[in-house]
């Protein structure tokens, strides 16, 4: 069945005026019979004074071939008949997400993160249309499967991604490293947007905002399987740990014990920069007898050859000893004495002994 077009010049146009339907751009008339008789797409509603297609039928059609192609994983029908509801109802949520999501799941290694971009790109949006669109009894189920389902496809980028990297030789592996980082991180990030969006626009219902702790656990989850690749392995837990604190807001079990692990970590981690620096903020006397020590042997390794009148082979590398003895000897004492290194050593030990006891602190409060 199709639209009403009228039979003279091809409008489609025709609003229906004193009981009859007028052509807008020709001026033709159709009784209603004619109208009804014309019509072989959909359904016309003749009540008003415009003709309304009802095209309901067609979409629960898609819809439920979309969600078949849904069930069976079938990426390439999924976004096809996805993309069709979308053209013929923009308001759809599932529409507007699956064909991201289903396009990115026939994504190429070399298109992975591009492909993690355009989901996490797309979240915003679709939440929104939930939001706006769904009825409130509705809502949570439709942020549960974007939620769940922003996961698959992350940990299927993410796995892709680290598949790829694996199988290339170790000879030449460093040079693809900072790739594998790039794609991983993007699909990382799709559940770090996930959780930031529902946060945003759902902060006004708790029991739907709680989701975003989920997604920003499995976030941190893909983050913490690449920390140890990172250059800065620092400010990257300080990206983990700020998830962290977000999760608090929602989840504050799981706060607490992910708080306090980063927590130790830190405490460990300042009592031994503490235990290494602080011998050198005041004159270490080891280091100055074991600068001494190897002064007076560069010294005896330099005159041995003037004083056992010895020449050739041996005495070269008495000298070059002495040498390296001199320096290393020198080097002890400088740092043992010099009053610009025991500063910076106690600038070091201070700072650390003040993040220490915050630390503590903190720690010792979330254990309460």
């Amino acid at each position: 069945m199709k639209q009403l077009i009228c039979e003279m010049c091809g409008g489609t146009s025709l609003l229906k005026t004193d009981g009859v339907f007028v052509c807008q751009n020709c001026g033709t008339k159709y009784s209603i019979e004619e109208a009804r008789k014309m019509m072989i797409e959909g359904t016309v509603d003749v009540s008003g004074s415009t003709v309304k297609v009802d095209t309901s039928s067609e979409l629960d059609n898609l819809y439920q071939i979309a969600r078949r192609a849904k069930a069976d994983n079938n990426s390439v029908n999924g976004a096809k008949y996805y993309d069709l509801i979308l053209v013929k109802d923009p308001t759809s949520w599932e529409a507007a997400f699956y064909v991201v999501y289903f396009q990115a799941m026939e994504c190429k290694i070399a298109q992975i993160q591009s492909a993690a971009i355009s989901v996490s790109n797309c979240e915003d949006t679709v939440l929104a249309l939930i939001k706006e669109y769904v009825s409130v009894d509705e809502q949570y189920a439709a942020v549960q499967e974007v939620t769940l389902r922003s996961g698959m496809i992350a940990n299927t980028l993410a796995a892709g991604a680290k598949n790829s990297y694996d199988e290339i030789s170790s000879d030449i592996k460093s040079k693809y490293t900072q790739e594998y980082l790039d794609r991983v991180s993007a699909a990382r990030d799709i559940m770090y947007t996930c959780g930031t969006q529902i946060d945003r626009i759902f902060g006004d219902k708790p029991e739907i905002a709680k989701l975003a702790a989920e997604a920003w656990k499995a976030g941190i989850g893909l983050h913490e399987s690449i920390l140890p690749l990172f250059a800065n392995t620092a400010a990257n837990k300080l990206v983990i740990a700020s998830y962290i604190d977000k999760i608090g807001k929602y989840d504050s079990d799981n706060y607490k014990k992910r708080k306090s692990e980063i927590l130790k970590d830190e405490i460990a981690s300042l009592e031994h920069t503490i235990r290494e620096k602080e011998p050198y903020t005041s004159l270490y006397i080891p280091w100055l007898v074991s600068g001494i020590i190897f002064t007076i042997l560069a010294i005896m390794l330099f005159i041995l050859p003037f004083i056992l009148d010895v020449w050739g082979g041996e005495s070269i590398i008495a000298i070059l000893l002495a040498f390296i003895f001199l320096f290393i000897g020198i080097r002890f004492i400088w740092t043992a004495t010099s009053k610009e290194e025991r500063g910076k050593n106690i600038k070091i030990v201070e700072e650390a002994k003040k993040s220490l006891s915050e630390k503590q602190s903190e720690l010792e409060s979330l254990t309460k």
